[in-house]
């Protein structure tokens, strides 16, 4: 029965995750387009600005909403930042690789390289930052 529920519970957290992540890779994304094709930024910096703006909306919606914390913690919050930079690193890494490597154009590229950070943004804040939630 228990691990039941603790089935039902990482399921229902795992949904929330990724509806936040929709909605923060959407975000994302705007934000990347808007300072690429509109602003006329650098690829790279336009990939940061857009990160950054996804990660202060996944913080709070993942704080309250997907993993239910109530701690009010400045290591929380330096945590989940620290993940998220770690994350970013990787993306602006893998995105010069891909456009350089194979040519992508840099909003094509943009798609995978969102999939890989999402994936190291689940695991590092449902194991290192909400690590109080039911895993």
């Amino acid at each position: 029965m228990i691990k039941n529920l603790l089935k039902k519970e990482i399921s229902k957290q795992f949904m929330r995750f990724c509806f936040v992540g929709i909605e923060s890779a959407v975000l994302t994304f705007l934000v990347f387009i808007i300072l690429f094709n509109f602003l006329l930024v650098n690829y790279i910096f336009a990939f940061a600005g857009g990160f950054i703006a996804g990660t202060f909306f996944g913080f709070i919606f993942n704080k309250i909403w997907s993993f239910k914390s109530k701690r009010e913690s400045k290591k929380e919050v330096g945590l989940y930042f620290l993940i998220y930079t770690i994350s970013l690193i990787v993306g602006i890494f893998f995105i010069k690789f891909l456009v350089n490597s194979f040519e992508l154009n840099p909003i094509i590229a943009n798609i995978p390289v969102l999939a890989l950070t999402t994936i190291i943004n689940f695991f590092g804040t449902k194991i290192f930052v909400f690590k109080n939630a039911k895993w």
